[in-house]
């Protein structure tokens, strides 16, 4: 019938865009439920670092984070690409994704919905921490680093409390390292330790002279009498750097031997001191301990030289493996007090440690430090999520024709997820151990639904050790890193040697993973080498890196690249550079920084040029009937591939500018301009061509507010108004989380949102109210979420006998159950 061919082609005109848009929303509660955003966050505790690694399972485009570089919570905003299957008119639910290690820097993830089309992942840190955040080469990960984290230790930055274990007196404070004869004068008057600890006020390092640790408060408060006649602005200090927040730092022990004093003897020729020092490593080295002991002795004596801090730390260890374990101590002490920033302080610091920890043990009969012996850690979680989300769509004109009966749709989802980490450490004197593994099972109860395949996923599973002498680092299994040119997940070797303190050299081979729910998938394989450097107490580090692929014996991708990060007291840069030698194309060109600015305002700068996706060969498949490079080339020659990949991968632009205020202690103001651009891709091979975006304008308020109605709350207001590829978007949202009792805390949540002038002149208004009940305390953590959507969406049909009004109203309602348990021995 020609009328009803007409009005089902103009019904298909009208609706067609919505049609997409319902496939994409039903597509965005796969990635929620089956495929989930988030497939793990991997935490790596290193000496004086901690790296939290965020893989997502589709690419997604960094947006902003708040705070900028320091806090005990960090808020990640994301816009999923259309890889992600995510609607920008979409709202998301919420997810608690899987943590593998660190549980006792990051105590918390959780994945949620402050606007339309966006994600905002919050890890909460177990105290206070200074962070930098990049992203890497590949869109589907994000890595941040904790900084000024030596394990053992803490370094305090403004506003940290930390439990206290010892005292210490605090003699003076200024902006600038104290020189080593300030620290020699102050052990020398008050007869006690002297060390510099540094703290961060306002943006500003201050550098605190102090003695100490004081075990008792009495003989504490009777130093600072005694220092107050030299030091007048001396003030007691309780358990808040690296020495006084040390249990086995105490000084209800035996008094430490006396060292040689620096000077005491005439000064030596060079050539000989070079000698004289020579003879000691070669006694080290034919285990002559005594011989050893009694060269470097000599040299401690000499006025200070060049080689004199290594000497010290010689004649230490010399006394350590001679079991003079008092001896030992006093050495390492007096190479912390007059090399506080020394090359080998940190090694030191470690080797202390363990010597206070084993002394500690012998006196009361405990382990003390114990995170230092060789013992095996084991720590890991258990989790699970249940989930249904039905949405009914009800569609007709209006008034109905006789012959266009309105239409109704209903979809549902219901579906079980397991997810499993295990992380086993061993940290020794010499060698570290660890096995890690993260993975999980979904059950789905709608058969043939989005959900159908209950798939198994391995995310993770690799083991690791390390050589603390020889710098050596061995990793291998299935494992992420999106540093160094790697795209993310692989099934392969990591190696790292650090062959001098401040350079290392990372290689790494294997076969990348695109889908955790596979076995490893061998077709491509790939080869990095990186440098980096990264000298001591610098405020800068950077990497030089080089990588190969090949898919099916093709070339895939070859590539170089730099990383560079720089962080100041006030400010961070990021740098990232990725160039394709092969294809000669720019994949990636980064710029991220953060400036901190009078009277509490923050401002960060995003600016990005990519390849999307990041260009590779395989690119050449997109829209194609082949699933491999091998089976493409039955109908394509290798240069029409390499042809294709080129015309598949289009080059996207994002900026991003967040301007950040602090107001009073309750409020906190953000604004975020963002504008991008993706470009064209032409029609060749069979593949339709895709137009470009042009530059799509977003532009977000947020007000934070916390403790406004009771003790704990933390309540958001964002604002959003922006061009997205189906429309003119506006939205507000408005969430809320507070005590309601215990350990309960309940956060409702309501979001209104409108989209406008879509191509077909239609227009659509959402109404989404949902509420989450948690319970968290200690190692457990439940969590009930209840919500819906009521939709509705108006166009225009103009039929035969005259123009109606197209109707869609939608209804979807959810709920999740889910909780997590984590142990740790």
């Amino acid at each position: 019938m020609p009328g009803s061919n007409a009005a089902r082609r103009l019904r298909w005109l009208v609706m067609g865009p919505l049609a997409a848009f319902a496939e994409g929303a039903a597509l965005a509660q796969v990635s929620v439920t089956a495929n989930r955003l988030v497939d793990v966050i991997q935490v790596d505790d290193h000496e004086n670092q901690a790296d939290v690694t965020m893989v997502f399972s589709c690419s997604m485009r960094f947006v902003t984070n708040v705070p900028a570089n320091e806090g005990k919570e960090v808020r990640i905003q994301f816009v999923p690409l259309p890889d992600c299957r995510v609607s920008p008119f979409g709202q998301i639910a919420t997810e608690i994704p899987p943590l593998s290690g660190g549980t006792n820097i990051v105590t918390g993830a959780r994945v949620e919905s402050l606007g339309p089309g966006q994600i905002t992942l919050t890890l909460t840190f177990a105290k206070n921490e200074r962070f930098v955040i990049a992203q890497g080469v590949d869109p589907r990960g994000l890595r941040l680093r904790l900084l000024d984290r030596a394990r053992g230790k803490v370094r305090v930055m403004g506003g940290q409390d930390e439990t206290a274990s010892n005292f210490a007196i605090n003699l003076d404070s200024q902006p600038a390292p104290f020189e080593p004869q300030a620290i020699e004068a102050a052990h020398q008057r008050l007869k006690a330790p002297a060390f510099v600890s540094e703290i961060v006020v306002d943006g500003v390092k201050w550098y605190r002279l102090r003695v100490g640790p004081v075990e008792h408060r009495s003989d504490a408060e009777r130093l600072l009498q005694l220092a107050l006649q030299d030091y007048p602005r001396a003030w007691l200090a309780i358990g808040d750097d690296a020495i006084t927040s040390d249990a086995s730092a105490a000084t209800g022990q035996v008094p430490l031997p006396a060292v040689e004093r620096i000077g005491s003897d005439p000064a030596l020729p060079p050539e000989q001191l070079h000698q004289m020092l020579a003879d000691a490593r070669a006694a080290m080295s034919a285990h002559n301990y005594p011989e050893a002991i009694a060269i470097l002795t000599k040299l401690q004596r000499q006025p200070e030289f060049p080689d004199r801090a290594r000497a010290q730390e010689l004649l230490g260890l010399a006394r350590e493996r001679s079991g003079q374990l008092a001896h030992a101590k006093a050495e390492y002490e007096e190479y912390l007090r007059r090399y506080p920033h020394g090359e080998a302080a940190e090694r030191i610091e470690y080797r202390l440690k363990i010597l206070r920890a084993a002394e500690a043990k012998a006196r009361t009969g405990r382990d003390v430090g114990s995170a230092e012996t060789e013992v095996w850690q084991i720590s890991g979680g258990f989790a699970q999520m249940f989930r249904y989300d039905g949405t009914r769509v009800t569609s007709g004109p209006t008034p109905i024709p006789t012959n266009l009966p309105p239409a109704a749709d209903t979809t549902q989802d219901s579906a079980i997820f397991t997810d499993v980490d295990l992380l086993a450490r061993r940290r020794g004197q010499t060698f570290d151990f660890l096995g890690r593994f993260s993975g999980g099972y979904d059950k789905s109860f709608v058969p043939g639904g989005t959900n159908f395949g209950d798939p198994t996923r391995v995310s993770l599973a690799s083991v690791e050790a390390i050589d603390k002498p020889l710098g050596l680092l061995a990793r291998l299994g299935r494992q992420v890193n999106n540093v160094g040119g790697i795209l993310g997940t692989f099934d392969g070797v990591f190696l790292s040697w650090q062959f001098q303190p401040s350079w290392a050299i990372d290689a790494a081979a294997g076969y990348p993973t695109d889908l955790t729910t596979a076995a490893p998938q061998t077709q491509r394989r790939f080869e990095s080498l990186s440098f980096v450097y990264a000298p001591r107490n610098a405020h800068w580090d950077c990497q030089f890196f080089a990588v190969t692929q090949e898919y099916d014996g093709v070339k895939d991708r070859q590539g170089v690249g730099f990383e560079g990060r720089y962080l100041a007291s006030r400010a961070s840069l990021v740098a990232l550079l990725d160039y394709d030698t092969f294809y000669h194309s720019l994949n990636t060109a980064s710029l991220l920084g953060t400036v901190q600015l009078p009277a509490h305002w923050s401002v960060s700068l995003d600016a990005e040029r990519r390849n999307a996706p990041v260009l590779t060969t395989g690119n050449a498949l997109i829209g194609q009937p082949a699933t491999t490079l091998s089976g493409l080339q039955q109908s394509l020659t290798l240069d029409e591939i390499y042809q294709a990949a080129r015309d598949r991968t289009a080059s996207a632009s994002n900026y991003n500018f967040t301007a950040t205020r602090q107001l009073g202690q309750r409020f906190q103001f953000t604004a975020v301009v963002s504008a991008t651009q993706t470009g064209a891709t032409p029609a060749s091979f069979g593949v339709p061509a895709q137009p470009a975006t042009g530059l799509l304008m977003n532009y977000q308020v947020q007000l934070y507010g916390s403790n406004l109605w009771t003790n704990g709350d933390f309540n958001v207001v964002t604002l959003t108004h922006g061009n997205t590829e189906i429309g003119r978007l506006d939205s507000v949202n408005l969430t809320s989380r507070f005590p309601v009792g215990g350990a309960w805390r309940l956060a409702p949540r309501f979001t209104v949102q409108r989209l406008t002038g879509q191509s077909d002149g239609s227009s659509q208004s959402s109404y989404i109210p949902s509420a989450l009940l948690d319970y968290q305390r200690g190692n457990k953590l439940l969590q009930l979420e209840v919500g819906g959507e009521l939709g509705s969406r108006e166009g225009f049909l103009q039929l035969a006998n005259g123009q109606f009004v197209q109707t869609q109203k939608t209804t979807r309602y959810y709920a999740s159950l889910s909780y997590r348990v984590t142990f740790q021995n």
